[in-house]
């Protein structure tokens, strides 16, 4: 008998192309966004809703693209060409 787990993908991704705007949305959010250790874990949603920063749609949208529901924001993650980048200063 074989057994088949449902699987879900998520895009790896520097917190670095997160606005301030975006990082304080998703410390503000449950509803899309969960804190971890090293940045956030974030629902890729396809109808993200009002109040969704641009820099996060963007990201949301690349993630689709590739396949992904979720992004995991982490500080230690390599930054993704293409995507805006952010200075933390």
């Amino acid at each position: 008998m074989t057994v088949v787990y449902p699987l879900r993908l998520f895009l790896d991704c520097s917190t670095a192309h997160l606005s301030p705007a975006a990082r304080s949305y998703v410390d503000r959010t449950d509803v899309v966004a969960s804190p971890t250790p090293y940045g956030w874990f974030v629902w890729a949603s396809e109808e993200p809703g009002d109040g969704v920063p641009p820099d996060i749609l963007a990201i949301m949208a690349y993630a689709r693209s590739l396949g992904a529901e979720y992004v995991n924001f982490d500080c230690d993650a390599d930054e993704i060409d293409g995507l805006q980048t952010f200075d933390w200063d």
